[in-house]
């Protein structure tokens, strides 16, 4: 190959990896979840739904606020398959499954957030995410 043939393969070969870098960086950005120290949100709710499928594992539950209204809080985790490694099945959460959950809120403020631990009345915790994200320590 010629050198300035070679330099255009190389140049196209590094401007692909580095627009795919981009695109999953951004995909995987925890930009939207306030992730500062001492900012984890816990509270104590129902499940009413689980949604199960790729690319990322949703738990919805119901929590009363002050005035008695329910409020919705969704909760995102990994995929499928990664929920599977830590342990969870389409099954763990069932809708009426009380649940105490701490979580990285969304810095828009609204009911959501990226989900840390999840602990049931009786104490068993079904996901603790947070050793490997150092968070609950913070």
């Amino acid at each position: 190959m010629r050198p300035s043939r070679l330099s255009a393969v190389a140049f196209a070969v590094i401007s692909v990896a580095l627009l795919l870098g981009v695109v999953a960086s951004a995909h995987h950005s925890r930009a939207g979840y306030d992730s500062a120290p001492g900012k984890l949100v816990t509270n104590n709710g129902v499940v009413s739904s689980v949604i199960w499928r790729n690319p990322h594992v949703f738990v919805v539950w119901d929590v009363k606020d002050t005035s008695g209204s329910v409020v919705k809080w969704t909760g995102e985790l990994s995929s499928p398959t990664t929920m599977i490694s830590e342990g969870m099945a389409r099954d763990t959460f069932k809708a009426g499954d009380p649940i105490t959950a701490t979580f990285m809120p969304a810095k828009a403020g609204t009911p959501h957030g990226l989900l840390i631990k999840v602990v049931r009345p009786d104490g068993k915790v079904v996901l603790d995410l947070s050793e490997r994200r150092n968070l609950l320590e913070q």
